[in-house]
């Protein structure tokens, strides 16, 4: 391979190999070093490999970054590094890396989302929103597991959104579809109802 020029970014963190065909190559430092990559002519190999560890240590940045922000699944990273145009071999790297390091794991991201998302909504909504995430199902079973009866969440929830309105069949109706947007089973939600002063001889609200 035949390359042209080769010019560090702005950055100086990353390097621009120009080929003779007007391939633009991005390079780390350390690789332009270890294989000796510069204008001329550039055994094909080398460039290859050069061309591939680069790309690992550009994602694992990217990645880590990105991670650092909120805490996703591993199907949403995945889904987010082809996004950004990486190819399976490398997308595979950064995933086994940032599970070594357990910077990753759907695991602790389905433990610490039931952990704080048991306050806020039912157990429905959270194998919902972590299905939707990617996870797969034993792992979100093992989380949802041992979650504490939402009884009291839910007529925490239910009396906030109550108000000072009268418990009413129209009013408490409204409360009701709110608690089945919020993930919880019907049970708990007839059992928070009726601490509203609602009446068990009332019919179905749904």
């Amino acid at each position: 391979m035949d390359i042209i020029e080769l010019k560090m970014k702005k950055n100086k963190k990353e390097f621009v190999a120009i080929t003779f065909d007007g391939e633009n190559i991005s390079l780390t430092p350390d690789a332009v070093v270890k294989y000796s990559i510069c204008v001329g002519k550039v055994d094909d190999d080398k460039l290859q490999i050069a061309e591939y560890e680069s790309a690992c240590t550009f994602a694992l940045n990217r990645a880590t970054n990105w991670l650092a922000i909120s805490y996703r699944s591993e199907s949403e990273l995945r889904r987010y590094l082809r996004e950004k145009k990486y190819d399976k071999k490398v997308i595979g790297y950064v995933v086994d890396k940032l599970k070594e390091y357990n910077y990753l794991s759907d695991e602790n991201l389905a433990k610490t989302f039931v952990e704080y998302g048991q306050s806020k909504m039912g157990k429905y909504k959270m194998r919902q929103k972590l299905m939707e995430k990617g996870i797969k199902k034993d792992i979100i079973d093992s989380a949802l597991d041992n979650i504490a009866p939402q009884d009291e969440v839910c007529f925490s929830l239910a009396q906030k959104k109550l108000g000072n309105l009268e418990p009413t069949r129209e009013n408490m109706a409204k409360v009701m579809r709110y608690l089945l947007s919020k993930g919880f089973d019907y049970d708990t939600i007839r059992r928070a109802l009726h601490k509203l002063n609602f009446s068990e001889d009332d019919e179905c609200l749904v």
